[in-house]
């Protein structure tokens, strides 16, 4: 139904492109989590003041400012990281952000478990910017006293300051000249998957280079920055944004790859926004269930969800069986026609002549 008003850099190394996936070594076993839905948090500001004088009651309201369908949330959280790390640790990483955006070093956290966690698994994934710019206090064995927790900036906190602030005009120009206003989710996803597929590169040096050395460069803070990535940069930033629109997502990594994965309607799917990179506008790699992420590559026999280190927390059998969206798989992504929920794609015949296909995604 339409909106009306609405992760780490050692596993770059084993990311692949277009050569398949081979034989991973996790997996989990658990139950089909209950539907729920992201967490974002917002801060705003009175846009309406009101003057008064002593000689009259008149009152004289400022002009409105100027507000965007998508501001930028220093705050998300999708229901993945809830399931998988728990609301504590979530609750934790809300305090974290906070902290950071006041210019403070300290953040309400229970112990230097959640801290170590908080700090080193949920910027990659909830804000790329942070990555390069704090870290865990020192003395890791103690940086949790009395509930508070304590960290560094790598860098002067002038200067996170104002990365931040230029990531977050970034995201916002990113979002609201991507999206329209009351996009559903599943325009929002196919809209940042076009997106992707006209707007950024694979780095096909540095994915070279990991054969021999580790790169502490990747980050999806990098791909913002640069244009240029591998599917661990691209699919957490793809996801990254499909949250600050929204939209429940996060990161899947099996079989030496790494790939975005969404709820949609209380239903999974797998995004490959990777792969579309070099099959410009294939929509192959689009809202995939399981059955069709085993065709184009990668076993799901065996795979880690949102966190690197799925042995430590548990998840839930995610499982995504929904095959709605089949008759796309064969489909290129044309346009999208938000007003009559029509994606329309076309494909080459035999003959190498055009058809054109229109997708009605009414309810989604």
């Amino acid at each position: 139904m339409k909106q009306t008003d609405r992760l780490i850099a050692a596993l770059a190394a084993a990311c692949m492109l277009l050569t398949g996936c081979s034989t991973g070594s996790i997996s989990e076993e658990s139950t089909l989590p209950a539907e729920t839905s992201v967490t974002a948090f917002t801060e705003s500001t009175a846009a309406v003041t009101t003057e008064t004088t002593l000689t009259t009651t008149e009152t004289t309201t400022a002009p409105p400012q100027d507000t965007k369908p998508y501001p930028f949330q220093p705050k998300v959280c999708s229901v993945f990281m809830e399931e998988v790390f728990g609301e504590a640790m979530c609750e934790a990483w809300y305090h974290l952000v906070d902290a950071v955006m006041a210019g403070e070093d300290t953040f309400a956290c229970p112990d230097e478990y959640t801290c170590g966690w908080v700090i080193g698994q949920f910027p990659t994934r909830c804000f790329p910017v942070l990555v390069g710019l704090i870290d865990e206090a020192d003395d890791r064995e103690h940086a949790v006293t009395d509930g508070i927790a304590h960290f560094k900036y790598l860098v002067p906190r002038e200067e996170a300051a104002e990365r931040i602030a230029d990531f977050a005009e970034q995201v916002e120009g990113i979002l609201n000249s991507v999206l329209e206003p009351g996009y559903s989710d599943f325009e929002k996803a196919a809209a940042l998957y076009h997106y992707f597929a006209h707007t950024y590169q694979y780095d096909y040096d540095s994915f070279m280079k990991m054969e021999d050395t580790y790169l502490d460069y990747i980050t999806p803070y990098r791909l913002f920055q640069t244009g240029i990535g591998i599917c661990s940069e691209i699919s957490p930033a793809y996801s990254y944004l499909l949250m600050e629109a929204g939209v429940d997502a996060t990161v899947m990594m099996g079989d030496n790859h790494e790939w975005s994965y969404v709820r949609i309607n209380g239903r999974n799917y797998h995004i490959d926004p990777t792969f579309v990179l070099s099959n410009e506008d294939s929509l192959s790699y689009f809202m995939m269930t399981d059955a069709q992420r085993e065709e184009t590559g990668c076993s799901m026999e065996e795979y880690v969800i949102t966190s690197n280190y799925a042995q430590d927390h548990p998840h839930p059998d995610y499982i995504a069986d929904d095959d709605t969206f089949a008759p796309l798989w064969d489909q290129t992504y044309d346009s999208l026609i938000p007003d009559q929920n029509i994606l329309h794609c076309r494909h080459y015949t035999e003959g190498w002549e055009t058809e054109y296909f229109d997708f009605d995604y009414s309810g989604y």
